[in-house]
């Protein structure tokens, strides 16, 4: 099998900044600067988001030191602990106090509750750690902890970024744009996913640990504070923390899932009404990713089990890992390739479906229940540079030409060259290199960069760069347009 050493370190103490023509182009990380190798980025939005700039988060403690303290009635002080803290606390407040009757059935409550979370914890071990661990864990973000930056969304029709960052909110960039619309509410705490609506120029679900949140955002207003009036609000009871959400390419669904729920849930957005997917045992899901032709959902549990939704029949093939789960997968531009990695093993694999059928590609009849191992990301040296290891996060672009992968540990963007015909191979490409400071938290494809394709990397420093993979020359444009997968 392949491996990481086919490819070139980059050059020492300069940032990546582009691929012209099949050459790569980097400069000192002072004086970096891609436009002077391609104007194809220079419009885009420039983000740089310092921690120290964002807007300080208020906890509830600290906000009541704001308050004199009064004398408050027993009943009143269940309902406002209910709708701060949920009705757990509710019932500790209530077994606290000596009112005989209720604190007794509030203590019977709540051991009953601790009971059935035992059971749950021997089938689900995720439910014995606290929802910002799990969020943390679970996360493409490298460090979703304390990273600026939390999570990225292309559109998929217009140069438009949304940026979800560590104070609960969402920052919408737009090109040549004077205004950035800032999404922000009090149910948005702890964001976990963005997605932009297909099919529409506004719409925008935004994932966080309790519930989704559907905002609309005028791209001609000159509101930059939309209200929250103006949002859906989604939300489930045991449907938490929210880790991950889908859309389907035409617009019309919504699909999340939680790490602490074992369904699926699929949404009708407008009415505020779910369908249920479901299958027998206690788990948690961690990932959902729908094919882009629609017909296939991938879903990942929180154990070694994940599974393919047919979705005209909306049944389900089921698949292991051999340890761990799976922590990140993306599909070919066409749907009939899935990529994935687990959180346990340095190998890239494959799954290829043909007509709607569960089967491989390639050497189908020896091992039709086993997926491909693709490429080998272990830890390597190359020139004195540590790169490879478990890989956090991957992403497939938009013509089919190459897939960006970022590790767990080490910190350089892999962007492999993707071959197609005659059988599936990933291709060494090369390494994009950040300042000597920062590592590579997030990333995702531009969906309608015409040039080639283009990456949007989020550091760990908050910085966003776009990484241009640009071919000028007629006989590359035609070779990008023959690598696109098509059904």
């Amino acid at each position: 099998m392949r491996n990481l050493l086919e490819f070139q370190a980059p050059t020492d103490g300069e940032v990546t900044l582009c691929e012209v023509d099949g050459r790569i182009h980097s400069m000192n990380y002072e004086y970096a600067n891609v436009n002077v190798f391609t104007n194809t980025v220079e419009n885009h939005p420039q983000i740089y988001i310092m921690r120290d700039s964002l807007y300080p988060i208020k906890l509830g403690d600290d906000a009541k030191e704001l308050f004199l303290s009064v004398e408050v009635p027993f009943l009143k002080q269940l309902v406002q602990i209910y709708y701060e803290q949920g009705y757990v606390e509710m019932l500790h407040l209530a077994a606290s106090h000596n009112k005989f009757i209720l604190s007794n059935l509030a203590k019977i409550v709540l051991k009953t509750i601790n009971n059935i979370d035992r059971v749950r914890t021997m089938f689900n071990p995720t439910f014995k750690q606290s929802r910002m661990k799990i969020i943390s864990d679970i996360s493409w973000n490298r460090n979703w902890m304390n990273s600026p930056l939390r999570c990225i969304a292309w559109h998929s029709d217009s140069t438009k970024i949304a940026v979800g960052t560590c104070d609960d909110t969402v920052r919408i960039y737009l090109k040549n744009a004077a205004l950035t619309p800032i999404l922000k509410c009090k149910q948005q705490k702890n964001i976990t996913a963005i997605e932009w609506r297909p099919m529409s120029d506004s719409e925008i679900a935004v994932a966080c640990e309790l519930c989704i949140i559907i905002w609309n955002v005028d791209p001609h207003s000159v509101v930059t504070r939309p209200s929250v009036s103006n949002a859906i609000i989604l939300q489930r009871n045991n449907h938490q923390p929210i880790v991950s959400i889908a859309w389907s390419p035409y617009g019309d669904t919504l699909a999340s899932v939680a790490a602490q729920d074992s369904t699926v849930l699929v949404w009708d957005v407008e009415f505020n009404r779910t369908s249920t997917l479901k299958r027998p045992g206690c788990s948690g899901n961690s990932l959902l990713k729908w094919s882009p032709n629609g017909k296939k959902l991938f879903c990942a549990t929180t154990t070694l089990v994940f599974r393919v939704w047919e979705c005209q029949t909306w049944k389900a093939e089921r698949w292991n890992v051999l340890t761990d789960r799976v922590q990140t997968s993306c599909w070919s531009p066409c749907g009939s390739t899935l990529l994935f990695a687990t959180t346990q093993e340095t190998i890239i694999y494959a799954l290829s479906f043909v007509k709607s059928e569960f089967i491989f590609a390639h050497d189908s009849s020896n091992s039709p229940n086993a997926a491909i191992p693709l490429y080998d990301v272990s830890k390597v040296d190359i020139d004195g540079i540590i790169v490879g290891g478990i890989i956090q996060n991957m992403d497939w672009d938009p013509t089919g030409n190459h897939v960006a992968v970022i590790f767990s540990e080490t910190n350089y963007v892999a962007v492999f060259t993707v071959i197609s015909d005659p059988v599936l191979q990933l291709n060494p490409s090369f390494l994009v290199a950040g300042t000597p400071d920062e590592y590579p938290c997030l990333i995702a494809f531009q969906k309608n960069f015409h040039e080639g394709a283009c990456l949007a990397i989020g550091w760990s420093s908050g910085r966003l760069q776009y990484f241009p993979i640009i071919y000028s020359d007629l006989a590359s444009s035609d070779r990008v347009k023959k690598n696109v997968y098509y059904n």
